[in-house]
């Protein structure tokens, strides 16, 4: 009876240890932390003549290519004067190689790409190419040196995983933190 008991022990211990393998981020999951984290708006000028700048929408894809991910911003851009006032959004799209710095648990970007920009209306490009370079200057900057997702270490499961993760892996849809290594 000692002999079952053990062995089924030792069953459900392999059975449980190779299903709990990884754990997955989608993009849902690092947009709301992406939105909460960056917080961008610019003001210069005065009340006549002026330009003020927001960030207000962010989204991921993941893994549409493979081991990227993709990272778009809207901004609502508006420069004020008193000949031609102007408002439009502009967006702007850059593609990255996401990593897991295990020592700070957070996954960070590199090989950051700017892939695409585009503002609407459309006719106005020209008038904000002006405002253009220092939105993606800051977004830039903040994609390659901020963390994109920190694991929550005071939570316990996040804790576990943190310690326990390895790699990362991009796929369609989600970021799945890897506790083993690599194995092929």
């Amino acid at each position: 009876m000692k002999k079952l008991y053990h062995t089924i022990c030792l069953g459900l211990t392999v059975l449980l240890g190779g299903c709990v393998s990884q754990y997955s981020i989608s993009e849902r999951e690092m947009e709301q932390y992406l939105s909460k984290e960056i917080h961008f708006e610019v003001k210069q000028g005065n009340q006549l003549v002026g330009t003020e700048v927001r960030i207000n929408d962010i989204s991921v894809r993941l893994g549409e290519k493979p081991d990227t991910m993709s990272v778009s911003a809207a901004a609502q851009v508006s420069i004020k004067n008193p000949i031609f006032p102007l408002s439009a959004k502009l967006t702007t799209t850059f593609e990255a190689k996401p990593w897991y710095d295990s020592t700070t648990h957070s996954v960070y970007l590199r090989q950051l790409k700017l892939v695409k920009v585009e503002s609407t209306p459309k006719d106005i490009e020209k008038a904000i190419t002006s405002i253009a370079p220092q939105v993606m200057q800051f977004l830039t900057h903040f994609l390659e040196t901020q963390p994109v997702y920190v694991l929550d270490i005071k939570e316990s499961n996040q804790a576990l995983i943190a310690e326990m993760t390895k790699r990362i892996e991009v796929v369609p849809g989600k970021l799945i933190l890897q506790f083993q290594e690599n194995t092929k």
